[in-house]
């Protein structure tokens, strides 16, 4: 079982500039109970923030017959001259229901802050649907798509062209991979598209992928790559993020 938990899929997260994956480590379609993981790692970012930082990354999942309902929170850190800064806080909720083989439906909701994108506050609520591509012991792939609606707040002078306060519907889209590669290592990849429903030139792109070495039933190493794009960011602010993580996962 804890083998097939570490499945990594990249998603494109609802969300204008603080994307999250809720792919990662799913539990397998067999499983009923309560699964969960805690992540510690380090962090090398390029582009808008270049630090080294500390996280703190975890989730919940409770399944039962053909209903999960599952948590996921993140905390981003960084020590500058021995003080201690919080630049990332996240919980996201999502409640899914098995509708057929291929067929799920998903329900969401988020709240999030974000200081190296200059996002002060973001509240997210949507849904749609989730669809099984293929599914096989080694491998299997998914498409997901979602109608979402998002608030948010940045951190910007009162003369800024783009808004300080936005609230838009937008379409989240995404597509997941994952292979088993052997017993020992695991590969996933998922990209993200969400344009915004009245103007499809603003949109975000994320794509993440993973490498993941089991050590142990419970214990785990992964290089994370992430690559981050807004087409229409606030002034200041670079339309491409790229952020390589290194951890180690305990599995329970």
């Amino acid at each position: 079982m804890i083998k097939n938990i570490v499945i990594n899929i990249l998603m494109l997260a609802a969300v204008v500039n603080a994307q999250v994956n809720t792919e990662k480590f799913r539990t397998p379609e067999e499983f009923n109970g309560i699964a969960g993981y805690l992540e510690l790692s380090g962090t090398v970012k390029t582009g808008n923030s270049e630090k080294t930082e500390g996280n703190v990354d975890g989730r919940l999942d409770w399944k039962s017959g053909n209903t999960t309902t599952f948590f996921i929170f993140e905390s981003e850190h960084e020590w500058i001259n021995g003080d201690r800064f919080s630049n990332l806080g996240l919980f996201h909720i999502r409640n899914i229901i098995q509708l057929s083989e291929r067929f799920k439906s998903e329900i969401f909701g988020q709240i999030n802050y974000d200081k190296n994108l200059l996002i002060n506050n973001r509240e997210l609520a949507g849904a749609g649907i989730r669809i099984l591509l293929f599914h096989n012991e080694d491998s299997d792939a998914a498409f997901g798509t979602a109608y979402m609606f998002e608030h948010e707040k940045y951190d910007l002078p009162e003369n800024s062209i783009h808004e300080s306060n936005i609230s838009t519907s937008r379409w989240s889209n995404y597509l997941s991979l994952y292979i088993k590669i052997n017993e020992v290592l695991n590969f996933g990849g998922v990209v993200y598209f969400q344009p915004m429903f009245s103007d499809f030139e603003d949109y975000r792109i994320l794509n993440e992928n993973r490498l993941n070495i089991i050590l142990s039933e419970t214990f785990s190493f992964s290089v994370d790559l992430k690559i981050r794009h807004d087409s229409l960011p606030p002034e200041g602010i670079k339309k491409t993020d790229t952020k390589m993580n290194f951890g180690v996962q305990f599995r329970f």
